[in-house]
């Protein structure tokens, strides 16, 4: 399973289906950041109970989601990201004009 905001908004807010638990099992790494991500969220509509989500405020969750799992990403493998920075540069060739 991929993520992105529709699979996230799925899993968090869909029916609780044999289908969705067997999802979770299969992607604990997304279901605890969605756990984590839901300790800490205000919904943008200031919405006081899920069942009251508007579809933007469930974007604006799944977006933190991803936001967090791309955060914990870096930190759990930087070098990933600093092979990039320490990669040589190539010279663009300049046009003649």
């Amino acid at each position: 399973m991929k993520s992105t905001t529709d699979n996230i908004k799925n899993l968090w807010f869909g029916a609780d289906t044999p289908i969705r638990q067997n999802k979770i099992k299969l992607h604990p790494e997304l279901w605890a950041v969605c756990k984590q991500v839901n300790q800490g969220f205000k919904p943008p509509s200031g919405a006081l109970q899920i069942e009251h989500y508007r579809k933007s405020d469930r974007l604006a969750f799944a977006n933190a989601v991803l936001k967090e799992l791309k955060f914990s990403q870096l930190v759990t493998d930087p070098k990933k990201y600093l092979s990039d920075i320490n990669a040589p540069r190539r010279k663009h060739a300049i046009p003649n004009r």
